[in-house]
């Protein structure tokens, strides 16, 4: 019978491919000389989630109009050509009672704009990099890989939200930008 269904008609069964899964990765972030020197690189067990890796690009749509009726073509230039990432941190105080993630975290943001002081630094100082993320099975092969050459947070490190009826542990995201890529798919 034509599109039955049995174990024999499917090649993922039939050559037993795995599936994949989005919570074997791992990431590695290099930030500014001047935050790695005190703290070192990230710390990396920390890091609970990462988003926005979206390095498919395309030009946008423009339309035009004649009696009446809309014609769509792609525009001649891509709507962006700049990543946002996020990336979702768990907080943990050390046994100096130093929460060291995010200490690390606003030193680097300081470096960007301090709002203590209203200082600011020149990009060469504030960008980090390289950033690499790396998809892989569940015997380490990585079969997809973002590398990141500079990054910087873009954003204000989230406010700490005081709630005596939380149950979980802080988790704080932050967003870093991206001007460029490399997409290594395998």
């Amino acid at each position: 019978m034509p599109g039955f269904g049995h174990y024999r008609n499917s090649p993922t069964n039939v050559n037993r491919w795995e599936p994949l899964f989005t919570n074997l990765f791992d990431v590695t972030i290099q930030p500014p000389s001047l935050v790695a020197d005190k703290w070192g690189q990230l710390v990396l067990d920390s890091i609970l989630k990462v988003g926005g890796l979206e390095t498919e690009k395309m030009p946008g749509i423009v339309e035009q109009k004649f009696k009446g009726h809309t014609r769509r073509f792609q525009s001649a230039v891509p709507e962006s050509t700049t990543v946002d990432i996020t990336i979702g941190f768990a907080v943990n105080i050390d046994d100096s009672n130093s929460v060291y993630v995010y200490n690390a975290l606003r030193s680097w943001s300081d470096l960007v704009y301090d709002p203590l002081t209203g200082a600011m630094s020149n990009k060469v100082d504030y960008t980090g990099g390289p950033m690499t993320v790396s998809l892989h099975t569940r015997v380490g092969d990585i079969f997809r890989q973002w590398k990141f050459p500079w990054i910087w947070p873009m954003a204000p490190l989230p406010a700490i939200e005081l709630d005596y009826t939380a149950a979980d542990p802080w988790e704080m995201e932050v967003v870093f930008a991206a001007d460029y890529w490399e997409d290594n798919t395998l």
